[in-house]
């Protein structure tokens, strides 16, 4: 599975305005590089949980989640990579919005800024012979 080179449309509402800028972070897998989801960040600093309504790819995430609540997320089972099964995030409520999102687990994901860095680091580079 590849991400998607599709151009993504920005949530507004309270939180993102809250908050100011946003951006989306393409996040894989640290352990295969796998794509794991899409994710719009806003504001500053350090990615340290996902809010549900904040994922935007893949589609089968994005569905599943849709129907999940602040009373509800606790039955739902851990954010892992479909390729190698390595837990990603655990479920959570973030009190202080009583809003369902997934805890990250530090050192589990690689979040980059755009299709083209994930590619670039999920593809080894090929050393060059040099001719003498």
């Amino acid at each position: 599975m590849e991400f998607p080179n599709d151009t993504f449309k920005p949530r507004k509402d309270r939180y993102a305005r809250a908050r100011g800028a946003s951006r989306f972070l393409y996040i894989a897998c640290a352990s295969c590089e796998e794509p794991v989801m899409v994710y719009q960040k806003d504001g500053p600093g350090q990615l340290k949980r996902c809010y549900n309504d904040r994922i935007v790819w893949p589609p089968a995430l994005v569905l599943e989640l849709v129907d999940l609540t602040s009373k509800t997320i606790k039955r739902a089972g851990s954010l892992a990579c479909a390729s190698c099964a390595n837990v990603i995030g655990n479920p959570m409520v973030y009190p202080q919005e009583d809003r369902p999102a997934y805890r990250l687990v530090p050192g589990s994901m690689h979040a980059y800024g755009s299709v083209e860095q994930a590619q670039a680091r999920a593809q080894p580079e090929v050393p060059t012979a040099e001719a003498n």
